[in-house]
């Protein structure tokens, strides 16, 4: 089964239809998509779209950035044969969204994560749809595609995507877990090395890189408290007490080494 990058332009806008609430109504002008498989990319015109769903039926993986609140539900009405909710999805706005509670834009991360840029936006795109100017809005849509796929082979490589903040303008991270996630969930591997007092192996992702030495870091932590997301640990990397996210621990394993707390002595005296 193939994974395929999707990106669509639309024929209409929010405006033209009535607002959000009418997004099926939008129509394509061009879809465009990358087969993993055939290592090609493809740009289907509406006209076309039914070669479209013979690659989805042959597909258990879609990747894309606002598929599920975009792309998705615009394609779906030109759909007979195949059911999107049945194909496994990795949603990148979704997943940074989720992480940092604020919207980020595919040309932000793209920019901070790869050192490239869109090369148009939807606006422009829907101009060249009334203008006639199809070739225009597949070159667009398709770098948008390839951008797309950079973007998930670097987080699926690295553990982490990269965007510029807004509030104090450097670059941070997020952590995710694209083709990686653990058998056991961390949370758990936390709360056992914790109740256990084992050291706890981690890959963690730090917010910045300050140090010059990359954002991923393998840390032996002895766990102090837990508090939510929040860990306070001993990091024997920085020897001092830190508090951790459970979020940016992308892997976790137990060592066996044993440790001790200054509340496990004074419980031992009585």
């Amino acid at each position: 089964m193939d994974s395929l990058v999707i990106d669509l332009e639309t024929k209409k806008s929010f405006e033209e239809v009535g607002g959000k609430q009418n997004i099926r109504d939008l129509g394509i002008s061009v879809a465009g998509v990358y087969s993993y498989d055939q290592d090609k990319f493809f740009a289907f015109e509406e006209n076309q779209l039914a070669e479209l769903e013979e690659m989805l039926l042959n597909t258990n993986h879609l990747i894309g950035f606002n598929l599920k609140g975009f792309d998705n539900l615009v394609l779906e009405p030109y759909l007979k044969k195949v059911s999107l909710a049945k194909i496994a999805i990795t949603d990148i706005f979704e997943d940074a969204v989720k992480f940092l509670g604020h919207r980020v834009g595919l040309a932000g991360v793209a920019q901070a994560t790869l050192g490239e840029s869109k090369s148009a936006n939807g606006l422009e795109a829907l101009e060249w749809y009334k203008k006639g100017e199809m070739q225009k809005i597949k070159d667009y849509c398709l770098q948008d595609v390839k951008v797309t796929r950079d973007l998930y082979d670097y987080g699926k490589k690295h553990g982490h995507i990269l965007f510029e903040s807004f509030i104090d303008h450097k670059t941070h991270s997020i952590p995710v877990v694209w083709g990686r996630a653990p058998e056991v969930p961390v949370a758990k591997l936390v709360e056992d090395a914790f109740n256990q007092r084992k050291r706890l192996s981690v890959e963690y992702v730090s917010s910045e890189n300050n140090d010059g030495l990359g954002f991923n870091k393998q840390r032996l932590i002895d766990i102090h408290k837990i508090k939510g997301e929040e860990i306070e640990a001993y990091c024997h990397l920085r020897q001092s007490v830190r508090i951790f996210r459970l979020g940016r621990i992308l892997r976790a394993e137990l060592t066996g080494e044993s440790y001790i707390l200054p509340q496990d002595l004074q419980k031992s005296l009585f």
